[in-house]
């Protein structure tokens, strides 16, 4: 029985869990962001970025922001704190900082946003708020 057992993990099990770590792997390399703009923390120690992820012909475009430490690079992830649908380009939300650790995105919530925080990190705590009405 114990000789069966190890047969159906090595000829079944074991290859469908290779198939699917090969699948995730493969999904997240066909997305790539693409920044529209980044704004410095007064401290210049982080920085928000704005940017398009583009995860191929079905989806559709969407404008995300990610704080990021000041030197760091976007990585090829979704924003941290926030994602809605419409291209960067048609985001007319001004970002700014108004202290080291606080965003203000001028952006009435309403809803239709996938992701839309109002405090982001670990060590590091940010609050980030948004326009009067947000809900």
């Amino acid at each position: 029985m114990k000789t069966l057992i190890k047969i159906v993990v090595f000829v079944v099990v074991l290859p469908i869990a290779l198939v699917g770590v090969i699948l995730h792997t493969m999904a997240g390399g066909m997305c790539a962001n693409e920044v529209h703009a980044e704004i410095i923390s007064p401290n210049q120690r982080y920085k928000a970025v704005i940017f398009q992820r583009d995860c191929g012909a079905t989806t559709d475009f969407s404008t995300q922001i990610s704080i990021l430490k000041a030197e760091a690079k976007l990585p090829n992830k979704s924003g941290n704190i926030f994602v809605a649908r419409g291209h960067p380009e048609h985001f007319p939300h001004p970002i700014r900082w108004l202290s080291n650790t606080e965003l203000f995105i001028e952006k009435e919530l309403n809803g239709s946003e996938f992701k839309a925080e109002q405090s982001w990190g670990r060590r590091d705590k940010f609050t980030v708020s948004y326009a009067a009405g947000s809900s």
